[in-house]
């Protein structure tokens, strides 16, 4: 196995920048996952590991060698595909053997690798299927069990779970967790589903317009989100982001007005001076409808999750918020509900999207 660096890494079509100067090591053994959403670059940077892109300037360097100038094949990657990129017409074992065959590895080897692989992958009831007999998880860990032949030293995954259902898609999530764990593989993991990098990840990076906005393990990253891009990015249900004004500061504690009357407590690392406009951000788990509470909006929807209810509202000021309710009679919709806020984290962030900084530290 190896590490991953990415050393001052861009790249350009023509005169647009798609990355932009992006720094990041990835230890050895370390399961990293790039996330943001559609046209951030995270597939792009992926692809320039991996040597399907052409590197525009800085280096990439993988177990300690510059690879800006290796072919794809020689890099000692192996990458899974959001379509799974098998061959129609040969078998699930025809495909895992298929790069193999061609580098001429000895057949009694091909055949040892394909044992394991599918034992891995519990895969030797299909081996001898063509991949329209087979489900599209099963496909999936065809794909997998090719990548795991070439015993690469980096494994990089391009979305590689788009394509199948919910209830496939936990599952998969699930086996590709084990599989990290037995192989102590690095792994390199693209998706724009923040609950598949919240489950999976060592570490996250989020990224935002060809630049890295946030890295770091996934509790880090939702407690203590740089911005609030992160923070709304982070989460199911999102972050409430509600616009304020500080009315006063006394030490690491600020006083907000936000949403008509509402006066909230939060403490703040970085000082703002009173006056300023700021953005209140509060997780849905430490919001709830209560008799009292200092926000209050007409209900819209009522969702029943089983022991979560979701309960989204409309505060005056036009900001839509969703709360949750664990146990007790959700309010109607259509009713005007107090909201109150418990013990947790209150963000504080710069309400100018350019400059977006996080104040907040713990509950207040």
């Amino acid at each position: 196995m190896a590490d991953v660096v990415l050393a001052g890494v861009s790249k350009k079509y023509g005169a647009v920048g798609v990355i932009h100067d992006i720094s990041l090591a990835i230890e050895d053994g370390e399961f990293v996952v790039f996330v943001g959403p559609s046209g951030c670059g995270k597939s792009t940077l992926l692809r320039m590991v991996a040597g399907f892109e052409t590197i525009t300037g800085g280096n990439v360097l993988i177990g300690g060698n510059r690879v800006n100038d290796i072919a794809a094949r020689d890099r000692g990657v192996a990458m899974v595909f959001q379509n799974y990129a098998l061959y129609p017409h040969m078998t699930a074992r025809e495909n895992m053997a298929f790069g193999l065959r061609n580098i001429g590895t000895p057949k009694a080897e091909i055949v040892s690798r394909i044992g394991k692989a599918a034992a891995i992958l519990q895969l030797e009831p299909y081996l001898d299927r063509k991949p329209k007999a087979l489900s599209g998880g099963q496909r999936q860990r065809v794909a997998i069990g090719r990548a795991i032949m070439r015993e690469p030293d980096v494994f990089l995954f391009d979305e590689p779970l788009s394509n199948l259902d919910a209830a496939l898609r936990v599952s998969m999530r699930t086996e590709i967790a084990k599989l990290h764990h037995r192989l102590g593989a690095t792994m390199i993991y693209v998706t724009h589903d923040q609950t598949e990098a919240m489950t999976m990840a060592d570490r996250i990076v989020v990224l935002r317009d060809g630049n890295i906005e946030q890295a770091g393990a996934p509790i880090e990253l939702y407690n203590r989100p740089a911005n609030a891009f992160v923070a709304g990015f982070l989460g199911a249900p999102h972050i409430n982001l509600i616009p304020a004004t500080v009315t006063s500061v006394e030490g690491e504690t600020a006083e907000l007005a936000c949403a008509g009357n509402a006066r909230i407590i939060a403490k703040v690392r970085t000082r703002p001076a009173e006056g300023d406009k700021v953005t209140l951000g509060l997780r849905p788990e430490i919001l709830s409808p209560a008799d009292e509470g200092p926000l209050s909006g007409v209900v819209d929807v009522v969702e029943q999750l089983g022991s979560v209810q979701l309960v989204y509202a409309t505060l005056a000021n036009g900001t839509s918020i969703v709360s949750e309710l664990r146990g007790g009679v959700a309010p109607s919709i259509g009713s005007v509900a107090r909201f109150a806020i418990g013990q947790g984290t209150r963000h504080v962030f710069d309400a100018a999207e350019a400059s977006i900084t996080l104040h907040s530290g713990g509950g207040a």
